[in-house]
């Protein structure tokens, strides 16, 4: 069984960062906001429209669950810290 690690922690974030572009297709196709070619060279304007988007609705079924918009924040934000941290750990 391969894990995302197995070409080292800078490679498991570009795979990452991959999943996030997955999700983000996948909610531009809903949205009508197809902006992405599969490729994780991305546009700011682009990232920003879509993925501001995404968080708001991320948000609002937050919301719907009793859940602080702001944990979705930190923890997203927690987890990212981590994993870019295990980078300068090689």
């Amino acid at each position: 069984m391969t894990s995302i690690y197995d070409e080292g922690p800078e490679e498991a974030n570009r795979t990452r960062a991959h999943w996030a572009l997955k999700a983000l297709e996948a909610f531009g196709k809903e949205t009508g906001q197809n902006y992405f070619d599969g490729t994780l060279n991305v546009g700011e304007d682009e990232l920003r429209e879509v993925g501001g988007d995404l968080l708001a609705d991320l948000f609002h079924l937050a919301r719907l669950n009793d859940v602080e918009p702001e944990c979705l924040v930190s923890a997203g934000y927690m987890h990212y810290e981590a994993e870019v941290a295990e980078e300068g750990e090689e």
